[in-house]
């Protein structure tokens, strides 16, 4: 059969061929039911999916030929024989795939791209596609991929912004197995490609974890690994659901080939407490079971809970403890967010390292809106500084010149609201130039004096 002119399967029509389909008119519309055990050739663009169903029902192989861009709503394989896709446009599926039974063989250049609200359902080990396919937008999505017979997904969740993502999964080792000091040894068996085409967007991983594939013997020395050339841990924690997958512990912003690795070192569980004191510091302590080690902690910060930086540092022990041992860090910034974020980085002799839990908590100390004025001051005036808090307490204020001679310090007591407060800063006549006016110890001032 042929469509050269216009064909409108209309609401709830059943349309079989017992044979092959030709598209040759961009007039196709179906909203009803079309089934087909032949091939289907499409040489026009087609960009109404209509809201009806596309079946391939053969008993042998059948090929859909895509030799010009297609639309379709729903679609359904039910042939133990295979479907390829072949050509140089995407099969555009913007509602569901029932993979009934039988695999789709896809390629680069011809797969199936999953629209912004499209799903699917019955993926299995006898019916999935076998090569890579696509998903646009923002919704967490699980790739129904494999090979080999296994239905073998990935997935994205927390996806920050919209964009389209592909992925694919090999049965075999990638060409490079070389990985860094985080790892002991990366999967010589499977990996997956899961990367971005075009976009920005961060989110977290997923990737099926199977019991005997990669020959790891203790589920709890298993990390997903990124290939970083050479590869690299990502953080990443078991779901223990079925099916059961591995999910990195922090959204990711480098995509491209993965799988699963073995630790390099034991990395025991570490107990995190973070809180906020009256004086407004915050207190992060932890701890670390015996016959552990670490050679230092890097105390980490986020605002947003995806982005972290490092405040600062605490030294551990490089041998083995015989105890359990306690560390603290107080932290005594004054942060503008109602919600901070802090974590731990482990690092171990030998360049190894890994993370603790993220600990959220709620800031009770909120300060907005800190400036000097007048800017420039004169020198036999004093500087004043206007801020914003919702806490009271004391600041000990520090004047620094710009090479980092401190000129005075003054104790200073905040109270809640906007306040303007007198820095006496013109009992030092100072001379022209630039100084800073330092609050906290990651946050300054700077203000310009004029000598009059």
């Amino acid at each position: 059969m042929a469509n050269e002119g216009q064909l409108v399967i209309k609401d709830n029509q059943l349309v079989y061929i017992n044979g092959h389909f030709i598209n040759k008119s961009s007039l196709f519309s179906n909203r009803g039911d079309f089934s087909l055990t032949g091939n289907f050739w499409n040489e026009a663009s087609v960009s109404n999916p209509g809201y009806g169903i596309l079946r391939f029902v053969g008993n042998k192989e059948q090929t859909f030929f895509l030799y010009d861009s297609m639309s379709v709503f729903d679609m359904e394989v039910n042939n133990a024989s295979g479907l390829t896709l072949l050509g140089d446009y995407d099969v555009r599926l913007f509602s569901e795939m029932n993979f009934n039974d039988g695999i789709i063989y896809s390629n680069v250049n011809s797969l199936i791209a999953f629209q912004s609200q499209a799903s699917y359902f019955n993926a299995s080990d006898f019916s999935h596609i076998n090569g890579p396919t696509t998903k646009t937008g923002i919704n967490d999505f699980i790739f129904p991929i494999g090979k080999g017979g296994l239905l073998r997904p990935s997935g994205i969740e927390n996806i920050t912004d919209s964009t389209t993502f592909l992925s694919e999964y090999f049965n075999f080792q990638y060409l490079d197995l070389s990985s860094d000091n985080t790892l002991y040894r990366v999967s010589d068996e499977e990996y997956w490609n899961l990367d971005q085409k075009g976009g920005f967007a961060k989110a977290n991983v997923l990737l099926d974890y199977e019991d005997g594939i990669g020959g790891f013997d203790d589920i709890n020395d298993v990390k997903i690994a990124f290939y970083n050339n050479p590869w690299t841990r990502v953080e990443s924690i078991y779901s223990g659901s079925s099916p059961a997958y591995f999910i990195s512990q922090n959204a990711v912003s480098n995509f491209g080939n993965f799988t699963f690795s073995e630790n390099a070192l034991n990395q025991p569980e570490v107990t995190f407490e973070v809180y906020q004191k009256e004086d407004c510091g915050i207190e992060l302590t932890w701890g670390l079971p015996p016959a552990t080690f670490a050679e230092t902690f890097e105390i980490e910060l986020s605002l947003d809970s995806i982005n972290f930086v490092k405040i600062g540092e605490t030294e551990g022990d490089s041998t083995l403890t015989t105890s359990f041992e306690t560390y603290q860090y107080t932290d005594y910034e004054l942060y503008e967010e109602d919600i901070l974020y802090y974590r731990l980085k482990i690092k171990q002799p030998g360049g190894a390292s890994y993370y603790s839990e993220t600990i959220a908590l709620s800031n009770k100390c909120i300060f907005r809106d800190c400036v000097v004025f007048p800017n420039p001051v004169e020198s036999s005036e004093n500087l004043k500084l206007r801020m914003d808090s919702e806490f009271e307490r004391e600041l000990l204020l520090k004047v620094y010149d710009v090479p980092g001679r401190l000129i005075t310090q003054q104790l200073l007591k905040i109270t809640p609201g906007r306040n303007d407060y007198d820095i006496y800063t013109k009992m030092f006549n100072l001379p022209s130039g630039m100084y800073f006016l330092q609050l906290t110890p990651r946050k300054s001032l700077k203000f310009v004096v004029i000598y009059d």
